[in-house]
């Protein structure tokens, strides 16, 4: 990431509290001191934590190139917004070291611009539970994640659950998955949507990812426009335990009235750029993309259980989807499960 001043363009309407100058370089206690409104004010120098969980309505503001959190290992996620945290900003801050990354839960209108999320879940890989990511937003309404970098990470680059709203543009995500410790049928990808409404992915640029690039899945109101994917199936390596997978680099599952338009894919041999099940094909308006390198419509889907999934994909508030019709199948017995030796663990 480019070196600059601060980019802030306006503080929070609170106090500025500046941790090196404020609380000598504690960055847990200058959070654990600010007030909704309060804008935590970043220094060129290294703040260490074993996890930041922020239940306020804060900016968290660095120096582009400059402002480094690191998690030095944590089991945690070295960042947790909470749903207190709602309207949180995070700009300009460099994320390195840790199981996980920036962890949303059911906190909305969240801001994530110019990261730098790297060195996520690759040193000790967990396949229990959701670890391993870079950036993950579960029940973020509003949420945007804008201009940022996401690599070298064990599992999944960016993902988002059970959310109506929000806005992926101006992501590099590279280095995924790459030691195949996760596999591709299950979560591991670049991109990951599930259970969202009206969410849009443009202008990402993604390579190295062995796994889906994008994948969207019980999704409505999808917008995928003007991304690049390089190399789709480049050194491709399934994981040891799952070796019935494969990757795609944009993969249109079950989702309704996906919008697919001015997309770049590249892939190698016989990997596919575009894949859309006959579910999605259905309502899918599908552009003037550049080059797919391998398209395919009206695929088959893998189903833990067909009507809820459906269901699902076709309720336009997330709220309103009830994944526990289905859960038990999905995680033991469907697609991934025990029953078809390839489960997750």
């Amino acid at each position: 990431m480019n070196n600059s001043s601060n980019t802030s363009a306006e503080p929070a309407s609170g106090q500025i509290i500046n941790v090196d100058q404020d609380f000598n370089g504690n960055l847990d206690d200058a959070i654990l001191a600010a007030d909704d409104g309060d804008t935590v004010e970043l220094g060129r120098r290294t703040y260490r934590t074993a996890g930041l969980s922020i239940n306020k309505d804060i900016t968290i503001d660095g120096i582009r190139g400059e402002s480094v959190i690191d998690g030095r290992g944590t089991p945690e996620s070295i960042i947790t917004l909470n749903p207190e945290s709602s309207g949180t900003t995070i700009q300009d801050v460099e994320i390195v070291n840790g199981d996980s990354g920036v962890n949303v839960v059911n906190a909305t209108d969240i801001t994530l611009k110019n990261l730098d999320v790297h060195n996520i879940g690759v040193d000790e890989p967990s396949r229990d539970g959701q670890n391993n990511f870079g950036i993950n937003l579960v029940g973020a309404d509003g949420f945007e994640i804008l201009d940022s970098q996401v690599r070298d990470i064990g599992r999944k680059g960016v993902g988002v659950t059970d959310t109506d709203g929000g806005i992926i543009r101006g992501l590099t995500i590279e280095d995924i998955n790459i030691d195949a410790e996760h596999a591709q049928s299950y979560d591991a990808g670049g991109i990951k949507l599930f259970n969202t409404n009206d969410v849009t992915l443009q202008d990402n640029e993604l390579s190295r990812i062995n796994a889906f690039g994008i994948w969207n899945d019980l999704s409505s109101n999808t917008t995928i426009d003007g991304n690049t994917i390089n190399g789709v199936g480049d050194s491709f390596e399934a994981p040891s335990f799952n070796s019935n997978v494969t990757v795609i680099g944009i993969y249109d599952e079950k989702s309704v009235n996906s919008v697919v338009d001015n997309n770049t894919v590249t892939s190698v041999g016989d990997y596919i750029g575009y894949s859309a099940t006959e579910f999605s094909t259905e309502t899918l308006e599908l552009g003037e993309n550049n080059d797919f390198s391998g398209q395919e419509l009206n695929t088959t889907d893998y189903w833990a259980n067909e009507e809820a999934e459906k269901r699902i994909a076709t309720t336009e508030d997330p709220d309103k989807a009830n994944f526990a019709l289905f859960e038990e199948e999905f995680y033991t017995g469907g697609t991934f499960g025990g029953d078809n030796g390839d489960g997750l663990n």
